[in-house]
């Protein structure tokens, strides 16, 4: 009987501990749900039911806007993850990505961006080198194959480092000294992997020189776009010499009297008396400088009529006006370029990115199409001289392509000012911010 009592009193013990514990976790949640309440309590005190409720629509609508935030930068994260994910696989199999120019066409990228597609499922395959030798490393198979496999993706990563140096080197005219250069590089490599046997396979060669054809086409296709472009350029000079002035110096001055005309009306409304009539008379006087610009205009635009050509020229400024943005507009002057870089000079923080700049026959005329296709996306709708427009280049593009236009396109936005830019500030945040961790106590 005396050996129970121990246990008992264990048993007792721990009952009383237990006890305890429990009624202290039943207190502190009875203490958690009284302060609940009591917020409550005083929320409704000090607000309406009705105004509770919506001040916890609004926190719902906003957290739901979050939300969606949130998924649009998940998707965008997970397709660049994707993206990258597929560059690895192909870099880790001895092909890596291509590099492209910004001015490279939209049709090169997709034409060489398919023949790597081909070219990475002949890697996976096994068909990229050839083995003919069952190669053993002092004794083990095992090892010599592992060997071999070495020598393979040795072999593979520096015929594709020198297709890059063939490449690049190559011209519009020398495809075939390219092509020759390629297989002389295959035989050199074979020389090399001559004692376990590994080799460029003609299968993977034979996609290396499809490749090659793309690059060279492009070169062709500008070698072609420098001889058209002296036939335009021809074209635009007799036709300034035809018009005998600047139409489009003539087209901004007229912008501009539009401006000061609009800015000097806003300004008229706030003033009276002496002050107002001294203004109305400005504004008479800017009317007069108009009309005789767009007389001048208009005379200038008559004996041009026999040559309407021009260039339609697709642009946006990311840095500016951001994403999904582009200004339609044409030009007469004989080097396109050279409006494109006046227009990014003062007005605009960041330089325009040129998505097209395609020569026409009646520039005017298709001008005039764009904007109207595109008038409800206009960004101004009061100023319609002022050409920007809330849509995609793509959506241009289709637009064009169904007038018949024919151009290269650039989708891809270098934003180089801009990105830049965003790069500086980063650093400069990044050193302040280290700068200041860096900082003693003055009690130090």
């Amino acid at each position: 009987m005396s050996d129970f009592i121990p246990i008992i009193f264990f048993v007792s013990g721990l009952l009383v501990v237990t006890f305890l514990t429990y009624g202290f976790v039943k207190r502190r949640q009875y203490r958690i749900r009284l302060e609940y309440i009591e917020s409550r309590r005083r929320l409704l005190n000090n607000n309406s039911i009705d105004e509770v409720l919506s001040q916890k629509k609004e926190q719902v609508a906003a957290f739901s806007e979050k939300v969606a935030t949130g998924q649009l930068y998940l998707s965008k994260l997970n397709a660049l993850l994707k993206e990258y994910k597929r560059k690895v696989k192909r870099i880790n199999v001895g092909l890596s990505p291509p590099t492209f120019r910004f001015d490279d066409s939209e049709a090169l990228k997709n034409n060489v961006n398919a023949s790597r597609e081909k070219q990475y499922e002949c890697i996976s395959a096994g068909n990229a080198t050839q083995a003919y030798t069952n190669w053993e490393w002092l004794g083990s198979r095992a090892d010599g194959q592992q060997m071999v496999e070495g020598y393979r993706l040795l072999l593979l990563k520096a015929f594709n480092a020198e297709f890059e140096v063939i490449r690049r080197q190559m011209r519009a005219s020398t495809f075939e000294k390219a092509g020759e250069k390629l297989i002389k590089l295959a035989e050199q490599l074979a020389r090399l992997g001559e004692t376990t046997g590994v080799h460029i396979s003609s299968e993977y060669i034979k996609l290396k020189v499809e490749e090659l054809q793309h690059w060279n086409a492009e070169l062709v296709h500008r070698e072609e776009l420098k001889q058209e472009q002296k036939k335009q350029r021809a074209l635009l000079r007799e036709q300034q010499k035809q018009a005998g002035t600047d139409i489009e110096d003539l087209d901004d001055e007229i912008a501009e009297r539009d401006s000061e005309l609009i800015k000097a009306r806003k300004r008229a409304e706030q003033l009276a008396g002496g002050d107002r009539a001294k203004l109305e008379k400005q504004i008479e006087k800017i009317k007069a400088e108009k009309a005789r610009l767009e007389e001048k205009f208009f005379r200038a635009t008559s004996q041009a009529q026999i040559t309407r050509a021009g260039y339609i020229y697709v642009i946006s400024n990311q840095g500016s006006f951001g994403e999904g943005v582009v200004k339609i507009g044409m030009t007469r002057r004989l080097e396109p370029m050279d409006r494109v870089t006046e227009l990014g000079d003062a007005s605009v923080p960041f330089r325009f990115d040129v998505h097209a700049l395609a020569f026409v026959e009646d520039a005017p005329k298709i001008e005039r199409a764009l904007h109207n296709k595109f008038h409800e996306q206009r960004v101004n709708t009061e100023n319609v001289r002022k050409e920007f427009f809330r849509v995609d280049p793509e959506a241009v593009k289709a637009a064009m392509e169904s007038f018949g236009i024919d151009t290269d396109w650039y989708m891809t936005v270098e934003a180089r000012e801009y990105n830049e830019s965003l790069l500086m500030r980063k650093a400069f945040q990044q050193a302040k911010t280290k700068s200041e961790e860096m900082e003693l106590p003055e009690a130090i």
